[in-house]
């Protein structure tokens, strides 16, 4: 791919302005624009602008009436609409409806599922939030969120084929900014920060932009509305991208730890905004005609909710014996499910898949926030003895026991799980050495400190070896996550060649 000089960046940000394939604004758009500048502007003068656009004055009533608003009664009438919904947020939802009809410039490369899905899921997620955070405007957040990536149809109809491949490569949304700015010397986000400058948007729309797209300017310096209206939006990306991504446990609980960063919402909060969510998507699909999911995982979705209703209903009529029967084939079902796709048959920690899959998540998180993370790897001493001796029946039971074990002195944030035979793995995110090294003590002395075989056997007291390895902001750093569990596996390697029955820590400079 042929890549812009860095010199030519400011340039191209300045011919955005005179670019005649540059995505542009209806006219009742921009009219509505200009209004809202006009201190002076009267609502009967909003009202005789959008009713020039009959499309717009048909979604603009179909939202009003929606459950976006819950109003008591229905709305028939334009000027009726207006006064219920404000003056505020009537604009914002007509710039939002105008935006669905951009396109790249480019025979609509970019008009397609990939884009307008995460734009819109992004806008519905922004709304969300600011509705479970009580906002004054919650339809502003949507037309931030929506136009979060406008700077890829900017950068799409300006440089041609060229990016619309590189942007549908789909290596992940933080990748893509990287990728802008090594290419041509500025990203998505500069693009549509400047758009919207020459659109008249009001600043905090472009400025949301700009910090939406990166920790570090989610927050900062500025004014209060800006500052919560970005980290806003750049939460609702992280929720965007996890139903895009299926919207599995493991998505939304990836999407929770970044939206936590920036907002500090409790679990509860979270739970309410995802089932608000999947509420109002069928609603947000027809107001703006798109299909932000696959109607299949929506759908699955939607059953495994009814599901879970279906058994809280029935767990409050437990006297039924038939609703009993009930209860418990749901329960078993779902036990069924969680053994066969994250936990460890005999033991029941989580297996080695769930492991792999949790590592990634938390390396990238300690990576990406710049926390610490630590791994421990940990070998039953001297197993294939008890095996010989007591047999492979009796190998378990100690397998089991040393689970539990280990399990009972971990922490509420800890991954633990059976990695293979007498291994396990324990996951320590947001923690240093010292406070690692202290939890495995305390495992060590749970698994040491009492037999582990019952009946004749009760004198057979059991130990372990472990090693760990912590990925240190500025001080250990390791490329993946297969090299931080390489080197828990050598500090493992060096315990037993001092005698077992001990931790040792990774020391980089020792091999």
């Amino acid at each position: 791919m042929a890549s812009i000089p860095q010199a030519s960046a400011a340039q191209f940000l300045t011919q955005l302005k005179y670019c005649k394939s540059l995505p542009t604004l209806p006219a009742v758009a921009l009219q509505l624009i200009e209004l809202a500048e006009d201190s002076t502007a009267t609502l009967d003068e909003f009202a005789q602008r959008v009713s020039f656009d009959p499309a717009l004055v048909g979604k603009l009533l179909r939202t009003a009436n929606s459950s976006f608003y819950g109003f008591r009664r229905k709305v028939a009438s334009l000027s009726e609409a207006i006064g219920l919904m404000g003056l505020n947020a009537t604009i914002s939802l007509s710039l939002s409806f105008s935006l669905r009809g951009l396109t790249s410039g480019q025979g609509g490369a970019l008009d397609d599922t990939d884009y307008w899905s995460r734009s819109l899921l992004t806008a519905l997620a922004a709304r969300t939030i600011a509705t479970e955070l009580r906002e004054r405007q919650p339809e502003d957040f949507l037309l931030a969120g929506l136009l979060q990536d406008i700077g890829v149809l900017a950068m799409a109809s300006m440089l041609g084929d060229a990016y619309i491949a590189l942007y549908k490569q789909g290596a992940g949304h933080a990748a893509l900014l990287k990728q802008e700015v090594q290419s041509y010397g500025f990203d998505h986000a500069q693009a549509g920060a400047q758009l919207l400058k020459y659109w008249r948007l009001p600043e905090r729309f472009h400025e949301c932009v700009l910090r939406s797209h990166a920790a570090t300017q989610a927050g900062g310096e500025g004014g209060a509305g800006i500052v919560q209206l970005s980290a806003c939006v750049a939460a609702a990306a992280h929720i965007a991208d996890a139903w895009i991504q299926g919207a599995t446990d493991a998505s939304f609980n990836a999407a929770y730890r970044s939206v936590r960063h920036y907002l500090g919402i409790s679990p509860g909060q979270y739970q309410n905004i995802i089932a608000k969510m999947r509420d109002e998507m069928p609603e947000m699909e027809a107001l703006f005609e798109s299909e932000l999911l696959d109607p299949g995982i929506l759908q699955g979705i939607q059953d495994s909710a009814r599901e879970l209703l279906a058994l809280n209903n029935l767990r409050l009529s437990r006297a039924s014996a038939e609703a009993s029967v009930q209860i418990q084939a749901l329960e078993q079902r779902i036990a069924t499910l969680e053994t066969q796709t994250r936990r460890d048959a005999l033991t029941g920690l989580y297996n080695r898949t769930y492991l792999q899959h949790q590592l990634e998540l938390e390396f990238d998180k300690a990576m990406r926030e710049q926390s610490p993370l630590c791994l421990a790897y940990i070998d039953v001493d001297r197993f294939k003895s008890i095996n010989d001796t007591f047999g492979h029946a009796t190998g378990d039971q100690v397998l089991v026991t040393v689970a539990q074990r280990i399990l009972s002195a971990a922490r509420p944030t800890d991954t633990v799980a059976r990695y293979g035979g007498e291994e396990f793995i324990v996951l320590l995110p947001d923690t240093g050495l010292a406070d690692a090294r202290a939890v495995l003590e305390g495992m060590l002395s749970r698994v040491r400190d009492k037999p582990c075989l019952a009946g004749a056997n009760a004198d057979s007291h059991v130990t372990f070896s472990a090693g760990i390895a912590a990925l240190v902001p500025g001080a250990a750093s390791f490329g993946n996550p297969a090299a931080l569990l390489e080197a828990a596996d050598d500090a493992l390697y060096r315990t037993k060649s001092n005698g077992r029955g001990q931790i040792t820590v990774h020391e980089p400079d020792a091999q």
